[in-house]
């Protein structure tokens, strides 16, 4: 794919419709970058407005990546506030210094309430010549119908593992079983697969959990609590220790069906240990489980339902070695 594109790795169908854009002169203005967290939209974003800005620097001034921090409010619910949006809609209104075109880039774009909505709705029907507005969000539903209808949405999907751990491989040099656990355990983004390589925290919650689960074969009610309250006092970074567990779990899935292909080559040997004392059944159900109380977690964190997270994890906590032990906690614990 062209130059414009050479930093986003993968996505060759959006780097095709985002180069005919370019290529045609036909940008739109406004566009909704859809998909997970750590994917790649950010990334293409700029790629876009840079090459249509023709800008040569990260900083260039008809670019404006549109933050609270940008307009000096503070959000407490990390929302982007009608006040963002309002100084974004008098901004708007100033022409390009470049004299071209001029990018507003929306982080958490999908954050906005409907009365924000509604004031961008106003650019969105009346929009200077010159203006894009790219909004960059992970859940389309949090968009009125009227945004969505004025806005071209393009969705990013997670590359193949294969393809994000030759990436890691060839630009950080690391072996290709590093590499793919990496990819993996990130589910293919790039963007959550690089925080894994510059951020040792993961790989110590990754060891944690592997340990974790080891644990759990112990026929007691300590190793239970004790896993419990790791999970509950991680709640920073329970996205990851989803991502991990799944993986970790899948992997155990994989042995006890005498797969070969598993991901998490460097804890073969843990996992060996950990499949001698979980029936193919209770594996299985281990990985359902972590599922279950995954969409739990994400529900509650997006729809702000109340469900604790402690609980949520103590439960989850109490599920596994239940599988691992095959029978009913509630009643022998």
């Amino acid at each position: 794919m062209s130059a414009p594109f050479e930093a986003l790795v993968g996505h060759e169908s959006v780097k095709r419709i985002l180069m005919s854009a370019l290529n045609s002169g036909k940008i739109g203005h406004a566009y909704i970058f859809c998909g997970p967290r750590g994917v790649g939209k950010h990334t293409a974003a700029m790629c876009f407005a840079k090459a249509a800005v023709g800008a040569s620097k990260n900083n260039d001034p008809d670019i404006i990546t549109v933050s609270n921090d940008w307009s000096g409010e503070v959000s407490k619910s990390g929302t982007l506030l009608a006040g963002t949006v309002n100084k974004m809609r008098s901004d708007i209104y100033i022409k390009p210094y470049g004299g071209g075109r001029k990018f507003y880039i929306v982080p958490d774009g999908d954050t906005m309430n409907a009365a924000s909505q509604n004031k961008l709705l106003k650019v969105f029907e009346e929009p200077p010549d010159y203006c894009t507005i790219i909004l960059i969000a992970e859940n389309l539903n949090r968009f009125l119908p009227t945004i969505l209808s004025r806005a071209t949405v393009i969705r990013f999907m997670p590359l193949p593992i294969e393809t994000a751990a030759e990436y890691l491989t060839s630009r950080f040099g690391i072996s290709a079983d590093e590499a793919e656990a990496k990819a993996a355990i990130s589910g293919g983004r790039i963007g959550a697969a690089l925080d894994l390589i510059d951020d040792p925290e993961p790989e110590r919650l990754r060891k944690e959990l592997m340990n974790g689960l080891l644990s759990l074969t112990e026929n007691n009610n300590k190793s239970m609590i004790l896993f419990s309250n790791f999970l509950k006092t991680e709640k920073n970074g329970a996205d990851f220790i989803f991502s991990a567990l799944k993986s970790l779990l899948d992997d155990l899935v994989r042995i006890k069906l005498g797969l070969k292909d598993t991901v998490n080559k460097d804890m073969e040997k843990e996992l060996a240990e950990l499949s001698k004392s979980v029936t193919k059944r209770g594996a299985a159900r281990m990985l359902d489980a972590t599922m279950k109380y995954e969409r739990v977690y994400k529900i509650n964190k997006t729809d702000k339902i109340t469900t604790d997270f402690r609980m949520t994890m103590f439960c989850l906590a109490c599920e596994l070695w239940e599988d691992i032990h095959g029978r009913n906690h509630r009643s022998k614990i």
